[in-house]
């Protein structure tokens, strides 16, 4: 079986010819880590290269700027195509420091223009990166700064919109408004250009609990990233939602909403697979759950083998889980760690489940 046709099946909540494997890579420091050579570039090549020498069967990719866009520099500071400033750092260099955004006040909105999500080279390196992949990998996509909270908050600083949610509300709908319709606009053209898999990178939680309550996330929130799943999902695409932070108290607005797959389902936010299994397992597929903040970072080769084969023993069985960290494979996680994961995965992986 391929592994485009192994993660598919693991959306559908089936049982594949194997547990698929995955996880998100972006920093060209990562790819260092895993290729053992210098990346001054993430190239379709590289990006490709990279996870395959994971074994992986599923990556996720975004849009690119439009053609020749160069992010604007002042000293130590990067202004990207959102007009969102960032500290340059040299290990963080696909997410550097956020540090502002463009709309300081409510009244800045109305002269803000969104960047075109069709502008003429948005959709070179996804173009690039399904020519070398084929049928080996399922390709998803991502939006470039999020979904709407996300979007929202690094047009304003998060602590600027979430008090825009109470002293400014209308101005706070006005703009999750025009981030979702900038969200279905951008994924159904990613669709278009051979997507099939959305993933909305919205993270909504701390470790304790969501950013915003249960009873905000449904009035402000839920509405808009219905509009997302109903766009994308019309389009025959699957869409999953990676968010940190433990978001238990939203789970059956999820599955509400339409969303088919969870990721990364953080273990020091108390996100508890086993839990997640019983609760909402047979409704959206559960991926991640490996720990990328401790474990992989710094644990023993058998501390990654105990807990990769405990996720498969938990999770695996009845189909609908993707084997993944429980955040990301970034810089700070070494090479040897990271391919040793997928390595005692691969070995253990076979259905049925052990």
């Amino acid at each position: 079986m391929s592994g485009r046709g192994r993660v598919l099946d693991a959306l559908n909540l089936e049982e594949p010819d194997r547990v698929p494997l995955f996880d998100f890579v972006y920093e060209p420091k990562s790819f260092e880590n895993i290729l053992g050579i210098d990346v001054p570039e993430i190239t379709p090549s590289v990006c490709v290269r990279g996870h395959r020498s994971l074994g992986l069967d599923m990556m996720c990719i975004s849009p690119g700027p439009r053609r020749g866009w160069m992010n604007e520099t002042m000293g130590t500071t990067i202004i990207d195509e959102w007009g969102i400033k960032y500290k340059a750092s040299e290990g963080l260099r696909a997410l550097p420091w956020y540090l502002e955004g463009p709309i300081k006040t409510p009244e800045m909105l109305d002269d803000y223009e969104m960047p075109d999500p069709d502008a003429d080279g948005r959709f070179d390196f996804i173009e690039g990166v399904l020519k070398l992949v084929g049928d080996d990998m399922a390709v998803a996509s991502s939006f470039p700064i999020g979904g709407p909270l996300t979007a929202a908050s690094f047009l304003t600083r998060f602590d600027s919109f979430l008090k825009y949610l109470i002293t400014a509300p209308a101005f706070a709908q006005r703009l999750l408004g025009e981030v979702t319709d900038f969200c279905c606009e951008l994924g159904a053209s990613c669709i278009d250009n051979g997507i099939e898999i959305i993933f909305i990178n919205e993270d909504l939680g701390f470790v304790d609990g969501p950013f915003i309550s249960p009873r905000a996330f449904r009035n402000v929130l839920k509405p808009c990233l219905e509009r997302i799943v109903r766009t994308m999902r019309g389009k025959g695409a699957k869409v999953l939602l990676h968010s940190d932070g433990n978001i238990n108290a939203l789970l059956n607005d999820l599955v509400e909403i339409g969303i088919q797959g969870l990721h990364p389902i953080e273990r020091k936010a108390k996100m508890d697979i086993s839990e997640l299994k019983g609760l909402i397992g047979d409704k959206m597929a559960l991926i991640g759950n490996v720990d990328a903040s401790s474990v992989l970072q710094w644990g023993t080769m058998e501390e990654i083998a105990r807990q990769t084969l405990e996720c498969i023993e938990v999770a695996a069985n009845g189909g609908g889980y993707i084997l993944a960290s429980d955040h990301s494979i970034h810089p700070g996680i070494p090479g040897e760690n990271a391919r040793f994961m997928f390595k005692t995965a691969s070995r253990n992986n076979y259905y049925p489940a052990r």
